[in-house]
């Protein structure tokens, strides 16, 4: 945990790494969409589920996230708490739109082999 996350001092690679474990959580969390409908929602993808696990992730940043870094919970110390809760949740709006199109991609690609 940081006091403030701007006052610590910079480690090698860190921001690749901060990246790299950021969209391994986010492929973590689809197969975990995948695995909680038997692989069904893949055959055929709608939209529902894959809002409901974007926008369900979160309590991630505000609970665990965002206190790490100092920011407080749900970004209550930063100066505009409200925009960076904001901005939160339209990243996990995204994040779940992201499921759904690419879960249409692979259900175009299991229709066509089959």
């Amino acid at each position: 945990m940081h006091t403030n996350i701007a006052m610590a001092a910079k480690r090698p690679a860190e921001c690749a790494i901060g990246w790299t474990a950021h969209y391994l959580i986010g492929v973590i969390l689809a197969l975990m969409l995948v695995f909680l409908t038997s692989g069904s929602w893949l055959e055929h993808p709608s939209f529902p589920p894959a809002l409901l696990m974007g926008i369900g992730t979160l309590p991630i940043p505000y609970f665990v996230m965002q206190p790490a870094l100092g920011l407080g919970i749900a970004a209550a110390k930063t100066p505009h708490p409200t925009q960076a809760r904001l901005k939160s949740l339209m990243t996990h709006t995204v994040f779940g739109v992201g499921l759904y199109l690419s879960a249409l991609l692979v259900s175009y690609f299991i229709h066509v082999s089959a």
